[in-house]
């Protein structure tokens, strides 16, 4: 009676209990999970720090932290990539892949990927934090309407922010 009652509740807390989106393993958790939640706005943070280059280990820290401050209060899954190892490369070339994602620019600094409903954007350069909080209110207004039954709108072609005229990306969709 003790073992089957025991059974009983490890099966109601195993359906319960829900999946962490954010947390992952491999590319291909990643890559699954931005398949499978698309009705989820996903922020994934890229970046490098390859020894001895204190200068953008600095910049992505920083660049990392204000991401993350202007993600404040915002429904999105964040999560971070750190590919300074090629075994890390290797492991997540399936999401780099998906997203068209060069991993040589993270020499040079962090990406951002930016993805909802199948559509994404990646931003490499100065003015990801403003960029970034840019695309992803497009992307709650898309989602707000898309729950309200409306039309979503399409946002379509690279990121060019006027406060930025150095940053550049690039877009995607895999549907």
């Amino acid at each position: 009676m003790k073992s089957s009652l025991l059974l009983v509740f490890l099966l109601l807390g195993v359906a319960i209990c829900s999946y962490d989106y954010a947390h992952h393993q491999t590319g291909h958790q990643l890559t699954v999970s931005l398949k499978d939640e698309t009705d989820k706005v996903w922020v994934i943070f890229v970046e490098a720090n390859s020894e001895g280059n204190d200068k953008i280990r600095i910049k992505n820290r920083d660049v990392k932290s204000q991401v993350k401050n202007n993600l404040y209060n915002e429904d999105v899954y964040y999560t971070e990539l750190d590919l300074t190892e090629d075994e890390d490369k290797k492991t997540y070339k399936e999401f780099t892949d998906l997203t068209n994602l060069n991993v040589d620019m993270l020499k040079d600094g962090p990406t951002v990927v930016v993805v909802y409903d199948t559509k994404g954007y990646w931003i490499h350069g100065a003015g990801i934090p403003q960029e970034t909080i840019d695309i992803l209110h497009a992307f709650i207004m898309q989602k707000n309407e898309k729950d309200n039954k409306n039309q979503p709108i399409n946002i379509g072609g690279p990121v060019n922010h006027p406060s930025s005229f150095q940053s550049f990306g690039g877009g995607f969709s895999y549907r």
